[in-house]
C-alpha cells in the first residue's frame, strides 16, 4: 500500500512540472469558423532545443493547443489563405486567449501577457496593409511603432517578425540604432535565432550551398547550388498575385535553358496544407524544376536564415553560396539568373587558361626548335 502511495505521489508530481512547463492557445472565435491554423515554435531549456511543428484545431470557433516550454518563445500561427503568420509571445505557464468576432486573424485579440496585446493592437490597426502583403507599407507602420515606442520590446519584435530588410535594409538597420532600453535586450532577438543583430548591422543573408526539401516528384530533394551556374529559388503562398503569369514566366525560363545540369530552377510553397500545395501541381506542368513543400513557411529554421520574409520571394544563387538576387521581383531575379548563366564557370575558366598557356608553350618551343634547326 505504501509503495502505491509513493507512486502515486510521483506521478502526481510529474503530472505537476508538465504542467508547469507548458502553454496553452484557447480560442474563442465565431461560431462559423472550422479551420486548421499551423502553429511553430522553438521550444527550448539549457541543453538546448527543437522546433515543434504541430495544428491547432478550431471547431465551431472552439478549439485549444498546448505546447510544451522552459524557455519563453515565439509561436508562428499561420491560417491557409494569410501570407505573414500571427506571432505570438509565450512563456511557460501562459494561458493565452486568442478570440474575436472575426475569422480575419490580424484584427484576433491575443491575451496572455502585456506583450501580446500590444502586438494585437499593432496588428488591428494595420491589418488591411498585413493582409496586402505590401512590404514597404508594413515596414512603414513598423517604422511608425517604433519611432514612438524606442524602448519597447514590442519594437524589436516587430523589427525582427514584420520589417522586410530586403525592402528596405538601410531603413532596418536606421531603426534598430533607434532601440533603446529594454528593446536592446538580448533576449528579443534570441527569440527569432538572430543573435547576430544586436551589433547594430543587419547581418549578411546566409549562403545557400545545400538545402534539403521536400518534393512533389521524389520526396525529398537535396538542392546543391554549387553544381550549377545559377540556381533561382521562388518561396511564395497559393494567394500570390497573377499566381498563373508567375508560373507561366519560370516555366518559359525552365524551357529556354532545359539543360537541368547547368541550372537550377525551384518553386516552393509554404502553405501549411499538403492538398493546397499539390492540388495546382497537377495544372502547373513544369519539366526539370524542383516542385517543393515548405509547411513550415517563413518559421521554418532553413528560410529564418536566408531571410525569407514575404510572399513570394525570390532568391537567385551563384556556385559559391551567395545570394546574388534576393527580393520581390520576377523580372529582377530572371534578369540576375540569366546573367549567372551567361557567365563561364570559374574552374572552367581557369582549366581554359591552363590550357591556353600549355599551347602557347608548345608554340614557343617549336618555334625555338625551327630557329635551332635553321642555324
Amino acid at each position: 500500500m505504501n509503495r502505491l502511495l509513493i507512486l502515486a505521489s510521483v506521478i502526481i508530481a510529474l503530472l505537476s512540472s508538465c504542467a508547469k512547463k507548458e502553454f496553452k492557445l484557447e480560442f474563442e472565435l465565431p461560431a462559423k469558423t472550422h479551420s486548421n491554423y499551423q502553429a511553430v515554435y522553438y521550444a527550448s531549456d539549457q541543453r538546448g532545443g527543437v522546433t515543434v511543428e504541430t495544428v491547432a484545431v478550431v471547431s465551431g470557433g472552439k478549439g485549444e493547443l498546448k505546447c510544451m516550454a522552459v524557455n519563453p518563445c515565439l509561436v508562428y500561427l499561420f491560417a491557409s489563405n494569410q501570407k505573414y503568420p500571427i506571432v505570438i509571445y509565450a512563456e511557460k505557464g501562459d494561458k493565452i486567449d486568442v478570440s474575436d468576432d472575426s475569422a480575419d486573424p490580424f484584427t484576433w485579440n491575443v491575451g496572455g501577457n502585456e506583450i501580446n496585446a500590444k502586438l494585437s493592437e499593432w496588428r488591428k490597426k494595420n491589418a488591411k496593409t498585413l493582409a496586402s502583403a505590401d512590404a514597404a507599407k508594413i515596414n512603414a507602420a513598423v517604422d511608425k511603432y517604433v519611432v514612438a515606442n524606442p524602448s519597447s520590446g514590442v519594437s524589436a519584435l516587430l523589427l525582427l517578425t514584420a520589417y522586410s530588410r530586403y525592402e528596405d535594409n538601410a531603413g532596418f538597420r536606421k531603426l534598430w540604432r533607434r532601440l533603446t532600453g529594454e528593446a536592446r535586450s538580448p533576449k528579443w532577438t534570441q527569440l527569432v535565432a538572430r543573435a547576430d543583430i544586436p551589433s547594430g548591422s543587419a547581418a549578411e543573408p546566409a549562403l545557400i550551398k545545400r538545402l534539403t526539401l521536400r518534393t512533389f516528384d521524389n520526396g525529398v530533394d537535396t538542392i546543391d547550388t554549387s553544381k550549377a551556374r545559377a540556381s533561382l529559388f521562388l518561396f511564395f503562398n497559393n494567394g500570390i498575385d497573377n499566381r498563373k503569369a508567375v508560373f507561366d514566366s519560370i516555366r518559359a525560363l525552365a524551357k529556354a535553358y532545359p539543360d537541368s545540369s547547368r541550372r537550377i530552377i525551384v518553386d516552393a510553397c509554404m502553405d501549411p496544407d499538403s492538398l493546397s500545395w499539390r492540388s495546382p501541381l497537377r495544372s502547373d506542368s513544369m519539366s526539370k524544376t524542383v516542385r517543393a513543400w515548405i509547411p513550415a513557411g517563413m518559421a521554418d529554421p532553413a528560410l529564418m536564415k536566408m531571410g525569407v520574409r514575404t510572399s513570394p520571394t525570390y532568391i537567385v544563387v551563384s556556385p559559391d553560396g551567395r545570394q546574388r538576387y534576393h527580393g520581390a521581383s520576377q523580372e529582377d531575379a530572371i534578369r540576375e539568373f540569366r546573367s549567372l548563366m551567361k557567365k563561364e564557370p570559374a574552374k572552367k575558366k581557369a582549366d581554359k587558361e591552363t590550357s591556353d598557356k600549355k599551347q602557347a608553350g608548345k608554340q614557343s618551343e617549336k618555334k625555338a626548335d625551327k630557329k635551332q634547326a635553321a642555324k
